[in-house]
C-alpha cells in the first residue's frame, strides 16, 4: 500500500495561485505531511493518490485547502490523473487576470476523497470525507446498524435520559459511513442518528457509531444539523 505522507513530501501538487503566492515551499509540505492523520481504506488498499494544496479563492489567500484523492485500482487512478490534467488546463485557460476567479480542484473522481483546511503556516485542520457515496448505504447494512444500535446498552441509557422525547422526532436512522479520521476510532463505522430536539430549523441528538463487523456500538457523540 502506498505511503500518503511520502506522496505529500515528494509529490504534493499545488494550485497555480498557491504557487504564485510563494506558498509551495518544503517546510510547509513537511508540516502538512507530519500532521495529516492516517487514512484507512474503506475497502482494499490504496494503489495511488493525488494530493493537492488548493487555494481559497482569495488574493492574498487567508488559508489553503488540502485535497486528498485516494485510488484503490490503477483504472480509477488513471481516471483521476486525466481529470487532474483536464482541470489544470481549464484553470490555465481562465487564469488570465489575477483579480478574476478561476476554478479549483474540488470534485475530482476518486475512490475516496478527503479535504481539510490548512493554515498559511501549514497547520492541518480536521480531515473530512467528501466522497458522495458516504451517504449511500446498502439497505442490509442500514438495517443491521439500526438493529445493533437499538439493542445496545448505550441506546437504552439514551432512551432513559430522553424519556419525554416527542414521538414525531422519528426512529433511529443510519445516515452515513464515518471514516477513522473523523471519529478518532481505528475502524470505519456507520453513523446512526437519534434525534432528540428539533425547533423547525436546527435538530440535535445523539450519534451512535456502529462497527458492523463487531456488531456493537463503539462510540457515542452529539450531532447538530440545520434544515434548509
Amino acid at each position: 500500500m502506498i505511503d500518503l505522507r511520502e506522496i505529500l513530501r515528494e509529490s504534493l501538487r499545488f494550485h497555480p495561485r498557491v504557487a504564485y503566492q510563494g506558498l509551495a515551499d518544503d517546510p510547509r509540505k513537511g508540516r502538512v505531511a507530519e500532521e495529516l492523520p492516517d487514512l484507512v481504506p474503506f475497502a482494499g488498499e490504496y494503489r495511488g493518490a493525488i494530493v493537492i494544496l488548493d487555494w481559497d479563492h482569495r488574493l492574498p489567500s487567508r488559508q489553503l485547502v488540502l485535497r486528498v484523492y485516494c485510488f484503490t485500482s490503477t483504472t480509477s487512478h488513471d481516471e483521476g490523473e486525466k481529470a487532474w490534467e483536464t482541470r489544470l488546463d481549464e484553470i490555465g485557460k481562465k487564469d488570465k487576470f489575477p483579480e478574476f476567479d478561476v476554478p479549483d480542484f474540488e470534485g475530482l473522481p476518486a475512490d475516496e476523497a478527503y479535504e481539510c483546511d490548512v493554515t498559511l503556516e501549514g497547520e492541518v485542520g480536521r480531515v473530512r470525507l467528501t466522497s458522495p457515496w458516504r451517504r449511500d448505504i446498502a439497505e442490509s447494512d442500514s438495517e443491521a446498524a439500526v438493529d445493533v444500535a437499538r439493542r445496545s446498552e448505550e441506546f437504552r441509557k439514551i432512551r432513559a435520559e430522553t424519556a419525554g422525547r416527542p414521538p414525531h422526532l422519528g426512529d433511529l436512522e443510519a445516515v452515513g459511513w464515518c471514516p477513522p479520521c473523523e471519529s478518532d476510532l481505528p475502524v470505519w463505522t456507520l453513523d446512526v442518528w437519534y434525534l432528540t430536539q428539533f425547533d423547525g430549523q436546527i435538530g440535535r441528538g445523539k450519534s451512535l457509531l456502529v462497527h458492523l463487523d463487531a456488531r456493537k456500538v463503539i462510540a457515542i457523540r452529539e450531532f447538530t444539523v440545520r434544515v434548509g
